[in-house]
């Protein structure tokens, strides 16, 4: 049996967007940083609309309030875990900002939420998740939502 050598990883692209899914590629990120001793950058992209209606629309103070905070939670998280990352704030379309940032950035790993969309759905609203899985140059590793507990898997609690 030959032995497969490791792939050094140094710097970890998180793209964050508040969601589920989101707060758990941070978790896992930040576990992933530990064992390999590699920086973390924490990125949310404020997306844009496609046709703003007014002059200026497309800077709306706040959505980057918003993506500010969704940074700062997951700033609190890392640390949490005992990361220390970077944060970083892009505006535009937002599978395009996480392929520039990758770019400049040059992470080993993407280590990103999803949303979960299948079929149907997933035409309809498109999907970053997909998007930067297939073009990113980086090995992506998607984190999806942690799966819904059925009724049959809740504790039954006695009737008072």
């Amino acid at each position: 049996m030959s032995r497969v050598g490791t792939v050094p990883v140094h710097r970890i692209l998180v793209p964050v967007d508040g969601s589920e899914s989101s707060r758990r590629a941070v978790l896992l990120a930040g576990q992933m940083a530990r064992s390999f001793d590699a920086r973390v950058t924490l990125l949310h992209v404020v997306g844009l609309t496609e046709v703003p209606v007014l002059i200026g629309e497309s800077d709306a103070p706040a959505e980057v309030e918003k993506g500010q905070m969704v940074l700062a939670a997951a700033l609190a998280l890392a640390r949490h875990e005992g990361v220390d990352a970077r944060v970083e704030l892009a505006r535009g379309h937002v599978a395009d900002q996480i392929l520039r940032v990758a770019e400049r950035l040059r992470p080993e790993l993407i280590v990103m939420g999803t949303r979960g969309y299948r079929g149907a759905r997933a035409v309809l609203m498109g999907s970053v998740s997909r998007a930067v899985s297939n073009r990113a140059r980086a090995t992506v590793v998607l984190v999806r939502p942690a799966p819904a507990r059925k009724a049959r898997d809740r504790p039954v609690r006695p009737r008072r």
